[in-house]
């Protein structure tokens, strides 16, 4: 299990009024948020070299769906959390079996709530 003292975030939110948010409310959790990207690409292209614990991910971002970065952070290891307002849980379930569905908004206690529960699964 990682140690959830301090996790490295990587963040995946196309609003920036919404990436701040959630950057404070991370940050206010004591957690680092190692990057934040609002394009699929850019999360392609930085998501794995900034080696994240956790990562935050709203699944429709200015270049398209989340998916493929998904995919990729799975692969390497990486826990996922997705925040949407398009999608519903049942959806992420069959696709990341252990990730874990925040709708938005996200609130700090779910936020806190679904860190914990994608960290220590059982």
């Amino acid at each position: 299990m990682i140690d959830s003292g301090c996790l490295r975030v990587l963040l995946a939110e196309d609003e920036a009024i919404v990436a701040l948010d959630l950057r404070f409310i991370l940050e206010d959790m004591g957690h680092e948020v190692v990057a934040t990207v609002a394009r699929v690409r850019d999360g392609l292209d930085r998501g794995l070299s900034c080696n994240p614990d956790v990562a935050v991910l709203d699944v429709r971002l200015r270049d398209g769906e989340v998916f493929r970065l998904a995919d990729a952070l799975l692969a390497a290891g990486v826990r996922l959390i997705f925040h949407s307002g398009h999608l519903d849980k049942e959806h992420i379930d069959e696709r990341y079996p252990g990730a874990k569905f925040c709708p938005k908004p996200m609130t700090e206690a779910r936020l806190r709530d679904c860190l914990r529960e994608v960290l220590d699964p059982a």
